[in-house]
């Protein structure tokens, strides 16, 4: 009897209604330098319907799970994980197309012998004439705010090395299985925004170490699900994040100690939800986030029990991740540069 050979790499890609957008995903994926017997796509349709999905017949090596209802980025995507066998998995937006050797260059990072938890690569935004960054790992403030590193830069190799980062974008991010499980996968109370920064805190208080991998490209649309990138439904989803992800994956005593970033930064957001007059969806956030925060404490209090690194470790990678904020915003010129963070670092200067 033959046993079906397991798979070097599970690809999940969720998806909502866009078809078109998830074909040319997989066509760029059926491109791949890596043999097609090393992966395998599994498509996972959320509030599946026949003029909505992915239609059969499906590509090679492509499966499709069907769902009833939108179980959310978070949801998705944990089952298409249950439903693969692999060593490693690749967390993949379908608004997202690859260059042929994306696979090969994330693997290869991860398997040259340095324990690297995840690894992530060049995002270039896929609009003409792709010569601006989308995102070159994701990094967060003190504060609790997240930024795309390099998003929306001209691309002119200002990314172009290999570095640590604290997280890397859900959009097109390789974890190792082993990690993914341990830490117990995507947060489903998250739903979508700020899940992957979650994931990657809880692999770092585990004492996981992730990487950027800048040879390693794909072309992002972003936002292509909603239409808009500060649509009414993530200024809900990420107010009501920001806080959950405090609540659960900072440790007591840091966030005590950032008390006035993180309400300096939450300040600054909530400036920014009136300027774009989103109010109710934010005080809709707050209120869901209230709601959520028993279950979120409870999820604390695991995640603290078994963490490996110290808060003065874990401290520490925020002050790196928030130097590199930083660093970048200070590349930037100066109608480019973020008003937010002019104030929020006028404030608090160099971490």
């Amino acid at each position: 009897m033959q046993f079906a050979r397991q798979k070097l790499v599970s690809v999940i890609i969720p998806a909502l209604k866009r078809p078109d957008l998830t074909r040319r995903c997989v066509a760029s994926l059926l491109s791949q330098s890596l043999p097609l017997r090393e992966y395998e796509i599994i498509v996972v349709e959320n509030d599946a319907h026949p003029s909505t999905v992915l239609p059969d017949p499906l590509p090679q090596n492509v499966r499709r799970i069907d769902l009833v209802e939108n179980y959310g980025t978070t949801g998705s995507i944990n089952r298409g994980v249950e439903a693969s066998s692999s060593e490693y998995i690749l967390l993949l937006n379908n608004d997202v197309e690859l260059d042929p050797q994306f696979l090969a260059a994330l693997i290869s990072t991860l398997s040259n012998g340095h324990e690297y938890a995840f690894a992530t690569g060049k995002l270039i935004s896929a609009a003409p004439p792709r010569d601006r960054l989308d995102g070159a790992g994701d990094g967060l403030l003190l504060g609790g705010g997240a930024f795309r590193l390099g998003n929306s830069d001209l691309d002119v190799g200002q990314f172009n090395d290999p570095r640590p980062v604290l997280a890397g974008c859900g959009a097109a991010t390789m974890f190792r299985r082993a990690v993914f499980e341990e830490v117990g996968g995507l947060d489903e109370d998250f739903f979508a925004y700020l899940d992957d920064i979650d994931l990657a805190l809880r692999a770092q208080l585990l004492g996981h170490e992730g990487i950027y991998v800048p040879d390693a490209v794909a072309y992002h649309v972003g936002s292509a699900t909603l239409g808009e990138p500060f649509h009414q439904n993530v200024v809900e989803w990420m107010t009501r994040n920001q806080i959950l992800m405090l609540a659960k994956d900072y440790p007591g005593a840091v966030l005590l100690r950032l008390m006035p970033q993180v309400v300096v930064f939450q300040t600054l957001w909530f400036g920014k939800v009136l300027r774009h007059a989103k109010l109710l969806s934010y005080i809709k956030g707050m209120v869901q986030a209230a709601c959520t925060l028993p279950r979120t404490l409870q999820k604390r209090r695991r995640l603290m029990r078994h963490r490996r690194i110290t808060s003065a470790d874990f401290l520490r990678i925020l002050q790196d991740s928030e130097r590199q904020v930083l660093q970048w915003e200070n590349t930037r010129p100066a109608a480019s540069r973020s008003g937010l963070l002019k104030i929020y670092f006028g404030l608090f200067g160099k971490s």
